[in-house]
């Protein structure tokens, strides 16, 4: 009996779903919504801002540490 390879199995599923949105990216959004209606799930909303990365680390990649 042939042993189930869930790591295959996943990539498989993966690369399916990319071709599939990469032809239709919209698609990508309609499957989304149809989703989160069927497990009655919320978009996330953030209520914390999110802090913005200081101009020097995000251009130079450095860190107070160094």
């Amino acid at each position: 009996m042939k042993r189930f390879d869930a790591v295959k199995t996943m990539r498989d599923i993966r690369t399916q779903l990319s071709e599939r949105y990469n032809k239709d990216a919209k698609r990508q959004f309609e499957d989304l919504r149809r989703i989160r209606e069927k497990y009655d799930i919320q978009p996330i909303r953030h209520t914390v801002k999110q802090p913005a990365v200081a101009d020097e680390e995000a251009n130079y990649g450095g860190t107070d540490s160094e």
